[in-house]
């Protein structure tokens, strides 16, 4: 992408070695670092970022997008490194080549740090559930309200929060689907719902903590039953580490998870709900979208 951007190799070498001082767009300078901080510490965003990008002159709809967009390439970029995905083609070649890791790396440091207060959601009016604008009276988002409504009882903030753009609805409403339940028979739920409890807590989102609470609940609690088993320990490092640096995952992981009992199908199902749940808490930090009163798992 970025020669594409940028054809002058002198640009792009300065860009990788610091966009703050590359001879590049401020709008460009902006969206790489609301970029950084997706990525490398969502929880640290603040309204003060997207009055940045406004005030480069990029519209709230786009906002919205850019900020959604990189929640979608967050799961997608999480799914194949800790499933062990190739590079495509010519995304082998380029100037990024070779960096990559030392950005992991700095990921590595943000999430290791010691907790930092999360946001507070509530420091900017904003639409009254995020720090940007909301447009819920349009068909497209109207239709999507009532599905979430039947299945939950309510319409969750986050939905409401990228109203902007109705292209990404369905991606949202899949994505809580998904991370309802465990989508193998190889996974239990009790287990589902202490990765997901504890990707809550490594994220340090806020958004998810009623859901990750009642499926815990649902479930006994984390301490309840037999003491924590071979498999329980498996299923919650490889989450930790999918979480921290998904880079670092080889096939090591899944040769433990299997020599503790779990088949393919459970690390699959431990890697997606890694990664979707990820890229949600990311998009809401960084939106500031309050969160929901009510958990988003199925009405009886």
């Amino acid at each position: 992408m970025l020669p594409f951007l940028y054809p002058d190799p002198a640009t792009r070498d300065a860009l990788l070695a610091n966009p703050q001082t590359a001879p590049i767009p401020e709008l460009h300078r902006e969206l790489f670092a609301f970029a950084e901080t997706f990525v490398r510490g969502s929880w640290k965003a603040t309204p003060d970022g997207l009055q940045r990008l406004r005030a480069a002159g990029l519209p709230e709809a786009e906002i919205v997008r850019w900020a959604t967009f990189g929640s979608t390439q967050s799961w997608f970029t999480m799914s194949a490194d800790g499933g062990g995905v190739p590079l495509d083609g010519d995304a082998t070649t380029g100037p990024a080549v070779g960096r990559t890791r030392e950005s992991y790396e700095a990921t590595r440091e943000g999430l290791l740090a010691a907790p930092d207060e999360a946001a507070d959601a509530s420091a900017v009016p904003g639409s009254g559930v995020a720090w940007v604008e909301t447009d819920e009276a349009n068909e497209a988002y109207g239709e999507a309200a009532r599905q979430a409504e039947a299945r939950y009882g309510g319409v969750p903030n986050l939905l409401r929060a990228v109203s902007l753009v109705p292209d990404f609805y369905r991606r949202h409403l899949l994505a809580l689907e998904l991370l309802e339940a465990p989508q193998s028979a190889s996974l239990s739920p009790r287990q589902h719902a202490r990765v997901r409890a504890l990707v809550s807590q490594l994220n340090r989102s806020p958004y998810g903590e009623v859901t990750s609470a009642a499926l815990l609940a649902r479930e006994g609690g984390p301490g309840s039953g037999a003491a924590e088993s071979p498999a329980d320990r498996a299923v919650l490092g490889l989450a930790t580490k999918l979480a921290r640096n998904a880079y670092k995952v080889t096939e090591k992981d899944a040769i433990g998870l299997r020599e503790a009992g779990l088949d393919d199908e459970a690390y699959v199902d431990v890697l997606n709900t890694v990664a979707i749940q990820t890229s949600l808490e990311r998009l809401a930090n960084v939106l500031g979208v309050q969160p929901d009163s009510f958990p988003l798992l199925p009405r009886p």
